[in-house]
């Protein structure tokens, strides 16, 4: 599902930006940049914003309120005011790897995937995101070990299987 302006709040504010912590310490140039190339939402609780599967159109931040997200039909967390979403099907064209639902009434940032695009060539914005990114990673790898260390049996935990499909890839050109 592809949100839709109808409902939009107006301009996105620079202030607002500023104090969300994707944007924290950012010169007024790229807040500028971002609240020129955004609108601002309201969203209803209960209210789809990206289905699982579904073309990528936008990036959204969260200004208030909080959403559930869920992969494959089932809750695997919530993001709240500060958070953001969208950016990995953006980035690498791919569908959707959750759906994202409104929990709660919520106001919203959402960039068109165009505009998107032209803000990663920021190196300021496109910095904020590959941190954003690499933290989400980081995370999702401690979740792995953590699992890895209350089930040594589980896949995550087979460091040398791995390491053999890597040595495999490599060896194969």
């Amino acid at each position: 599902m592809t949100m839709t302006c109808p409902d939009a709040t107006g301009d996105t504010d620079v202030r607002r930006l500023a104090g969300l912590d994707l944007f924290t310490g950012a010169d007024r140039a790229l807040l500028e940049s971002v609240a020129a190339r955004s609108v601002a939402l309201e969203v209803d609780k209960g209210r789809e914003l990206v289905r699982e599967g579904g073309e990528a159109r936008e990036f959204v931040v969260i200004l208030d309120g909080h959403a559930a997200v869920s992969i494959g039909g089932v809750p695997v967390s919530y993001v709240g005011a500060g958070s953001c979403f969208g950016e990995m099907s953006l980035i690498d064209g791919r569908t959707r790897t959750a759906t994202v639902t409104a929990a709660s009434p919520m106001r919203v940032v959402v960039i068109s995937r165009e505009d998107f695009l032209v803000l990663l060539q920021e190196p300021s914005f496109c910095l904020r995101i590959l941190t954003m990114v690499v933290g989400r990673l980081r995370l999702a790898n401690a979740q792995l070990a953590e699992r890895a260390a209350v089930d040594p049996g589980s896949p995550s935990s087979r460091a040398d299987a791995a390491r053999s499909v890597v040595n495999d890839t490599d060896a194969g050109g």
